[in-house]
């Protein structure tokens, strides 16, 4: 029988225990020397106009924004129908919120001679949104409250999924290089914790939306029969305080000619074999899916598709780094790898 205590006349053997090799800490945050102030001097940079417009049927939201430079346009209602005659202008007849993710994809990515995206109406979009996801869950989540067997009821949980989709596309439009307009259908504002009354008017759509542009104009009917813009949020300081005639030589006027007809530089986004490096190296690395995550967010990424090349080829050689120092630390002093 073996024990631990050691005899008189046993010689006790030198037991070598290896340490566990120590969690690699990846940082894919670009960072500045040790000690350097992490300000800079401000400066003005050229934007691109992200114009969201609201208003009731027949305010002149599709007409206003077919005006601006080279438009084409997602048209989600056939809003476009009746002015194919009148302006020149390339459409897609969008019908899902796929499609619409898809077109906005290509235009990111392409090179093309468009200077103006869009959407007519987000409202639509919104409802499509909705539509797929709730079809989604009724096939994946049989056991949840929200299935009724013919269609499913979203959850607060479920609305996590959609809103994350929905800021996806937004985000994608902020950065897309051209003018984007978006439109949404006017609806009456109830006041809360009240049952039905009415205290004015709202845009139909996602709740974040103001959030998300720059300048936002809600456009009606005055009682001379005068398309007007009532300025809701402006963050260029450039369009009028008070309500005035929606007109697209005042914009032009505003915001330049040669900057809302600029030609758009597409955007290179990582490559396939890009992107399964980097899960490879990833695994290899053992980083956790929620680090993953975090250290993408530095770039401006939520997942490895939305990386530009420029930046998954920054994050493949802090990751072959961090895999090269895990490999000189698990080898040996003096010893190779069998």
């Amino acid at each position: 029988m073996k024990t631990d205590v050691v005899l008189p006349d046993e010689t006790a053997k030198e037991v070598t225990v290896e340490e566990p090799p120590k969690p690699v800490h990846l940082d894919f945050a670009k960072k500045d020397p040790p000690g350097a102030a992490p300000f800079q001097k401000a400066k003005t940079v050229e934007k691109r106009l992200k114009l969201f417009l609201w208003g009731d049927s027949g305010a002149g939201k599709t007409t206003l924004a077919l005006q601006f430079p080279k438009p084409v346009v997602i048209d989600l209602e056939g809003g476009c129908d009746l002015y194919g005659e009148a302006f020149q202008f390339d459409v897609l007849k969008a019908t899902t919120a796929d499609q619409v993710s898809q077109a906005v994809d290509w235009l990111l990515t392409n090179k093309h001679d468009y200077r103006t995206l869009v959407i007519d109406p987000i409202t639509v979009y919104w409802d499509a949104l909705q539509k797929k996801w709730s079809d989604i869950f009724l096939k994946r989540n049989k056991s949840s409250k929200g299935y009724r067997f013919e269609f499913y009821d979203l959850q607060p949980r479920d609305w996590l999924t959609l809103k994350a989709e929905f800021k996806d596309l937004i985000r994608k439009l902020i950065a897309l290089d051209m003018n984007v307009i978006i439109t949404a259908r006017q609806k009456t504002q109830y006041k809360e914790g009240s049952f039905m009354v009415a205290m004015g008017e709202t845009f139909d759509g996602e709740k974040s939306l103001p959030y998300l542009f720059d300048t936002i104009v809600r456009l009606f009917v005055d009682e001379k029969g005068r398309h007007m813009g009532a300025v809701l949020k402006d963050r260029s300081n450039k369009l009028p305080k008070d309500p005035f005639e929606a007109k697209y030589p005042l914009f032009e006027s505003l915001f330049g000619k040669q900057s809302l007809a600029r030609k758009p530089k597409p955007v290179a986004v990582s490559t396939d074999d890009q992107k399964s490096k980097i899960k490879a190296l990833i695994a290899q690395v053992g980083m956790p899916e929620e680090q993953v995550t975090e250290r993408l967010g530095a770039y401006g990424a939520e997942t490895l598709e939305d990386l530009t090349a420029e930046n998954a080829a920054l994050i493949l050689q802090k990751l072959e780094a961090a895999v090269a120092s895990l490999n000189s630390k698990s080898t040996p002093q003096g010893g190779r790898h069998a």
